[in-house]
């Protein structure tokens, strides 16, 4: 019976072996895409990073025009102030002269 047993016992090894292989496979598939998708992150938070990058330079740049475009505003509204203030000087003696 010992014989008989041994002989049962080689077809279900064999069973038992090709199943092996084919999950061995299937993880090897799913490794390889798991490492895949990694890849993709890696690139999107490298894009992301960048992207902020962009952005904030973009947001710094625009803050900046803002403030120039305030300060070129104040510059022109001085310089029309003082140049009221130079005339309006400019015809207070003849103003005293005609009096």
């Amino acid at each position: 019976m010992a014989l008989s047993d041994a002989v049962g016992v080689l077809p279900k090894l064999d069973r038992l072996r090709q199943l092996e292989e084919t999950h061995g496979n299937a993880i090897r598939r799913l490794s390889e895409e798991v490492t895949a998708l990694k890849d993709r992150v890696t690139r999107r938070e490298f894009r992301e990073e960048v992207l902020i990058a962009r952005a904030e330079g973009a947001a710094a740049k625009a803050a900046f025009v803002a403030g120039t475009v305030t300060i070129a505003d104040l510059a022109r509204s001085l310089g029309a102030l003082e140049e009221r203030s130079r005339a309006r000087l400019a015809l207070a003696p003849r103003e005293r002269d005609s009096d």
